[in-house]
């Protein structure tokens, strides 16, 4: 299967259990991260960290851990990803780690990593992915708060 149709069955799934899983977000952030690593070969690890005080406390996750369960504040490339409220991409030790963070309003509500085994696994296919799934989960946490 080519990888455009995989994350396009991909996309259709994620709809579809994002449709029924009424008020239980968490429930959304758990399919995500197994829907993710178990379709995506090259995906070591898909995680949800959530804030939570002074620290990014890891949620949800699927597959290989790399990074602690809770990550302060101004440490790691989380917080680089959530001080410019932007995706931050980054090749270390032949490996990509992608970090993108969502939001309810202004309000950092959390981040989603995906690290991909080698460096040329995640493409500008998967990053619509992603930010995709960032804009699913603030609309999402938005509707489940208001």
């Amino acid at each position: 299967m080519r990888k455009v149709d995989l994350l396009d069955e991909l996309r259709s799934e994620i709809g579809v259990v994002s449709d029924k899983c009424a008020d239980q977000v968490n429930d959304l952030y758990q399919f995500v991260c197994e829907s993710l690593q178990k379709k995506m070969p090259g995906y070591q690890w898909v995680s949800i960290y959530l804030v939570q005080d002074y620290a990014f406390v890891l949620r949800h996750d699927e597959g290989e851990r790399i990074l602690p369960q809770s990550i302060p504040f101004g440490e790691g490339l989380i917080s680089v990803a959530a001080a410019r409220g932007s995706m931050v991409r980054e090749r270390l030790s032949g490996r990509v780690e992608v970090y993108m963070p969502f939001y309810r309003g202004h309000h950092l509500i959390g981040v989603l990593v995906v690290i991909a085994k080698r460096a040329n696994v995640i493409d500008e296919e998967d990053v619509s992915l992603f930010m995709e799934l960032a804009s699913l989960f603030e609309t999402k946490v938005e509707k489940y708060n208001s």
